[in-house]
């Protein structure tokens, strides 16, 4: 167990976020004698959740959760381009497990309370005031304003909150939409990508089967995510993939780049608000954990040494960024490259990809990883730039030029 040299302050930390990277992170700190306060603005754990649940082995292995909590495998996935045409990507054995998310926040704060932490629901935090002793939160709760006092806070709260900004760690530039939606389906055994810039601009949708003939239908897309979601949908009904198209629609914002700080004197960021995300899938679960054993690291020093400053937690960013700075800015190359182009260039893609064998290659290779992407982009965009015919060279070639000098630091 960590010395601390507690004082009156009834905290040594707290989080706030409910969601799987702060009760991760509540667990793991709470597991060491810190004593954790997790904050959450909503009733409970359970609430909405805008995210497919899709992870990998590694990312799976961190979780320790029950099979019961995995809804589906996936070894497989077919991207279908505008026209029809598609590409199908396997693997021998799983790389993917579609999680029920609801259950996994319940079953990760309920590891966190086991393990000693405390939490607050219906809790919105206004405000985060450090000073040279303490760091006081201050919050609304049924109408109520209360303050908290702690030695550090965690920002765990998901993109969209202010409160990086009122605190100097700066703000995210750029992000695009997610949207989705649970549907029953009809037929469909694996995973579908739909890469059509007319259905989702920007981005890409998506139908992915889940269990009891359930499934999620979702996109994510630069603009009117109302609209497109829609017509996903009523395309999916016309096809005979999905039931209805009348069902409850969720959405949310993803970051595509990270925060330009994520520490300052008592306080750290982590997780979706930090922007430690996959910009080319839009996940957050996996980097989010990686990240939260970082701040499990970097606390339990300042703990031991009461040294909460801005410069002991600087540490934090350096090691994060040293795990996933290269993996963030590769996707983002990829995302901006991909983003820009129009669905004849996607199509085009998607056949040359093909008949390079690109299929094969990720069969094949020893160390495909669902979880870092970086090494694979590289390789596929190598071998589309050598294969492209003479007529769409120019133009990928001008994509690739532009947005390589565009990478976030």
């Amino acid at each position: 167990m960590v010395r601390m040299k507690r004082g009156n302050i009834l905290h040594d930390t707290i989080i706030i976020g409910a969601g799987p990277v702060g009760s991760y992170l509540a667990e793991k700190l709470a597991t060491h004698g810190h004593r954790v306060l997790v904050l959450e603005k909503k009733a409970d754990v359970s609430g909405e959740v805008c995210c497919t649940g899709i992870v990998g082995k590694e990312c799976l292995n961190l979780l320790s959760i029950d099979n019961d909590l995995i809804l589906r495998t996936a070894n497989s996935a077919r991207f279908i381009a505008a026209s029809g045409k598609s590409l199908k990507l396997c693997r021998n054995e799983n790389v993917a497990y579609i999680l029920d998310r609801p259950a996994l926040n319940r079953a990760l704060a309920e590891h966190a309370r086991a393990a000693g932490a405390s939490y607050l629901f219906q809790t919105q935090v206004t405000d985060i005031q450090p000073d040279s002793n303490r760091v006081c939160v201050r919050a609304t709760q049924q109408g109520k304003t209360r303050s908290f006092d702690a030695q550090v806070a965690i920002i765990a709260t998901g993109y969209g909150s202010s409160l990086p900004e009122k605190l100097g760690l700066g703000k995210i530039n750029d992000s695009i939409i997610g949207a989705q939606a649970e549907v029953q389906v009809k037929g469909i055994d694996e995973v579908e990508m739909y890469i059509d810039h007319e259905l989702a601009p920007g981005g890409f949708a998506w139908l992915v089967p889940t269990k009891n003939g359930k499934g999620l239908a979702g996109m994510m897309t630069q603009q009117q995510p109302k609209k497109h979601l829609k017509q996903l949908l009523t395309s999916l009904k016309a096809q005979g993939k999905i039931i209805s198209a009348d069902v409850t629609c969720g959405y949310g914002v993803i970051p595509l780049v990270p925060l330009p700080r994520t520490y300052a004197n008592r306080i750290l960021a982590v997780g979706e608000v930090a922007g430690q995300v996959k910009p080319t899938t839009g996940g957050g679960i996996y980097y989010g954990l990686l990240c939260a054993d970082v701040v499990a690291d970097v606390l339990k020093r300042a703990l031991a040494t009461s040294d909460f400053s801005a410069s002991r937690l600087s540490y934090y960013q350096k090691q994060w960024q040293a795990k996933l700075k290269r993996e963030q800015s590769i996707g983002y190359l990829a995302h901006r490259i991909f983003r820009d182009l129009g669905n004849k260039q996607l199509e085009m893609l998607l056949n040359f990809a093909n008949s390079l064998g690109i299929p094969k290659i990720i069969a094949e290779s020893k160390d495909f990883s669902f979880d870092w992407h970086g090494r694979l982009i590289l390789n596929i965009l190598r071998q589309l730039i050598l294969g492209f015919p003479a007529q769409g060279i120019a133009s990928f070639s001008k994509q690739h030029k532009k947005h390589s000098q565009t990478i976030p630091t």
